[in-house]
């Protein structure tokens, strides 16, 4: 985004795929460049929310000022403590008391740990945008904005694999840009007479190791 500001040719919205998405990445493109970053966060990994069962960190409630969390019963969490990730990325850690989490009549939705529940979120800014994303992913109106992105993957493969687009032909960038343009009419060509054709698209790629795993 830096180098494409430089060139003037930043765009409005940029839709990318999950290797490029990220809660830290979609705040920093539009904090420093007003990019509105479009593509899958990862999904909560912890027991709650794979399980589909309990209380996941989107129930808890944060008090960034005060530095405080509220569990849905309306505990409060005892401390606050600021630090780095394994990833060395800036988190934040909450605990709640154990004598409040033994008691709770919720506790098995909640925890299983004998010394009170424990609580990691990501900076303010980056919290408040996996709240606001992950649910807009499951919508139809989300997936229709990002099927834009659809086939670009494939569309390029096929122009490094087939074409050879990875090298130009050519020197300058008059006669390089030509040659795009006449990789992607042939693209365009290949894919017609597959469908007059009744050309079946190529199954997907499946790695060595992928292979391995028994049927069924």
């Amino acid at each position: 985004h830096t180098l494409l500001a430089d060139r003037g040719l930043l765009p409005d919205v940029h839709l990318a795929d999950a290797g490029y998405v990220d809660a830290e990445q979609v705040h920093l493109a539009w904090r420093d460049h007003r990019v509105e970053l479009v593509g899958p966060l990862a999904r909560d990994t912890n027991r709650q929310t794979t399980q589909s069962a309990g209380f996941d960190n989107s129930r808890f409630t944060v008090d960034w000022d005060n530095r405080h969390v509220a569990c849905p019963n309306g505990r409060t969490s005892t401390t606050w403590r600021e630090t780095t990730s394994h990833r060395g990325t800036p988190v934040v850690r909450a605990k709640f008391a154990a004598r409040d989490c033994t008691a709770c009549p919720a506790r098995q939705d909640c925890t299983s740990s004998p010394n009170g529940r424990y609580i990691t979120l990501r900076p303010r800014a980056e919290h408040e945008i996996l709240q606001r994303l992950r649910p807009q992913q499951d919508t139809p109106q989300w997936r229709k904005r990002y099927n834009v992105r659809a086939g670009v993957e494939g569309t390029i493969a096929q122009a490094v694999n087939a074409l050879d687009m990875r090298r130009s032909r050519y020197r300058g960038l008059a006669k390089t840009h030509l040659q795009n343009l006449f990789t992607g009419a042939a693209i365009n060509l290949i894919r017609i007479d597959a469908w007059l054709t009744g050309q079946p698209l190529a199954p997907t790629r499946i790695t060595s190791f992928a292979a391995l795993r028994p049927a069924g």
